[in-house]
C-alpha cells in the first residue's frame, strides 16, 4: 500500500484545510479542496505585526483593524439599520438602542461589523466579491457566534436584550449567505436546502431566548421587537373573494398531503405537521403587502414552525420540501430586498430538483410566481 502523502502545514491556508489536515491551495476566496468537495472555505486573518500596521499608543490596537472597524460601524449606523425593517419604530430601535447594548457587549458589536460587512457586499459595487470583505465578515461572524452560543448556557437580566438581537442579526446573516453566489456550501441545491434548515434551527434559538427571558424583554427597551404569533384561518374560513392563486394552489397542496395519510402514528404526525405548516404560510400570503411590518413577519414565521416540521426536512421529506417552495415564494415576494434577495427562487429551483414527480404539480404555482416575479 502506498504510503499517504505527510501534511505539511501552509502558512494562510484556510481553517478547512487545516482541520482535515490537507495542503492548501490557498486561492481566495474558496481554495481549490474547498471548491471540490462544496465546503465553507473561511480564511482567518492574521492581525497584521508592528512592522506593517501602526499601532496606537492608548490601546495597542493595528490602526488598520481599527479603521476598518470605524469604516463598518459608520455604515451600520448609515444605512445598515434600515434594511433591518420597514416598521419605523423597529428601525429606530435597531438605529439607536441595539448599538447602545453593542457597546456593552463585544458578541453584538461584532454581529453589527459582520452585518454590516455583508450589506456592503449586496450594494457596494466597489466591494461585491471583495476577498477582503468576505474574510471580515466570516471573521467577526465566527467570533461572535462563539459567545453567543456560549451565552446561551446563561441568559441573564443583563445580557438577554444583546442575544435577543444577535439572534436575529445572524438569521439575516444566515439569509445572506444564501443570497450571495461565492459561498460553495449553497451553490448546490443540497446546499440551499441545509442553508434554510439551519436559518429555521437559528429562529427557534430566537424563540428560545424570547420564551426565556419573556419578562425581562417586555420590561425593556426592545420590548417592540416581540411580535405576536400569526393568525392562521382555516381555509374554509376564508372567503372565496379572496381565494388567490396562492391559497388556491395551497389548499390543493393540503389535500394531497391529506390523501396519504395512514393508519401509523408516524404518518398521522407527518400530515399533521405539513398541515399545520401549511395554515402558517396561508396566513404569510394573506398578508398586507402595503404594511409596514410585512417584512418582518414573513421572515419570521417558521419561528411558528412545529420542530417535527423541521426534522421532516431535516430527513428530506418530499412533502416538507414541496411545502418549503411556497415558502420560498413568500420570501420572493417581498422584492428585491437586502439579505432575502434572490433566497426564494434558489429554494424553489432547489426543490424541483430534489423532489419527483409526484410532487410536479404543486411546484407548478411556485415557479409560475417565481418567473412572473423575476
Amino acid at each position: 500500500m502506498p504510503k499517504r502523502k505527510s501534511y505539511h502545514k501552509i502558512r494562510g491556508g484556510c481553517t478547512t484545510c487545516k482541520e482535515r489536515k490537507v495542503r492548501c491551495s490557498l486561492e481566495r476566496p474558496i481554495c481549490q479542496n474547498c471548491e471540490r468537495l462544496s465546503r465553507p472555505c473561511i480564511y482567518v486573518r492574521a492581525v497584521p505585526s508592528q512592522h506593517n500596521a501602526q499601532v496606537t499608543p492608548s490601546q495597542g490596537v493595528p490602526e488598520t483593524i481599527r479603521t476598518q472597524e470605524l469604516e463598518l460601524m459608520h455604515y451600520y449606523t448609515a444605512y445598515t439599520y434600515r434594511t433591518m425593517s420597514h416598521n419605523p419604530v423597529l428601525i429606530s430601535l435597531w438605529k439607536e438602542v441595539v448599538p447602545r447594548h453593542a457597546f456593552q457587549h463585544p458578541f453584538l458589536l461584532q454581529g453589527l461589523l459582520a452585518v454590516a460587512a455583508h450589506h456592503r457586499l449586496h450594494h457596494d459595487k466597489k466591494t461585491f466579491n471583495s476577498v477582503d470583505l468576505i474574510e471580515t465578515a466570516n471573521l467577526y461572524q465566527q467570533e461572535a457566534l462563539a459567545s453567543y452560543i456560549r451565552l446561551l448556557s446563561d441568559i441573564t437580566e443583563d445580557n438577554c436584550h444583546a442575544l435577543f438581537a444577535f439572534s436575529q442579526i445572524i438569521v439575516g446573516i444566515q439569509y445572506s449567505r444564501l443570497s450571495l453566489g461565492f459561498y460553495p456550501d449553497n451553490r448546490h441545491s443540497p446546499g440551499v436546502i441545509a442553508g434554510m434548515v439551519e436559518i429555521f434551527d437559528l429562529l427557534k434559538g430566537a424563540l428560545a431566548i424570547a420564551t426565556q427571558a419573556h419578562t425581562w424583554l417586555r420590561a425593556g427597551d426592545l420590548e417592540p421587537m416581540l411580535g405576536d404569533a400569526p393568525k392562521t384561518p382555516p381555509a374554509e374560513t376564508i372567503p372565496a373573494t379572496i381565494a388567490t392563486p396562492s391559497i388556491k394552489a395551497l389548499s390543493a397542496l393540503s389535500e394531497h398531503i391529506a390523501s396519504q395519510l395512514g393508519v401509523d402514528e408516524d404518518s398521522k404526525t407527518r400530515v399533521s405537521t405539513l398541515l399545520s405548516t401549511i395554515q402558517f404560510l396561508r396566513a404569510a400570503f394573506l398578508e398586507d403587502r402595503n404594511s409596514v411590518d410585512t417584512y418582518n413577519k414573513i421572515a419570521g414565521i417558521p419561528v411558528f414552525f412545529d420542530m417535527n416540521y423541521l426534522r421532516l426536512l431535516k430527513a428530506r421529506d418530499e412533502g416538507a420540501l414541496v411545502v418549503l417552495a411556497y415558502y420560498g415564494v413568500a420570501l420572493h415576494q417581498l422584492g428585491h430586498i437586502s439579505f432575502v434577495d434572490a433566497v426564494g427562487a434558489k429554494v424553489v429551483q432547489a426543490v424541483a430538483d430534489l423532489v419527483g414527480q409526484e410532487w410536479s404539480t404543486h411546484l407548478v404555482w411556485p415557479q409560475m410566481e417565481i418567473r412572473a416575479r423575476g
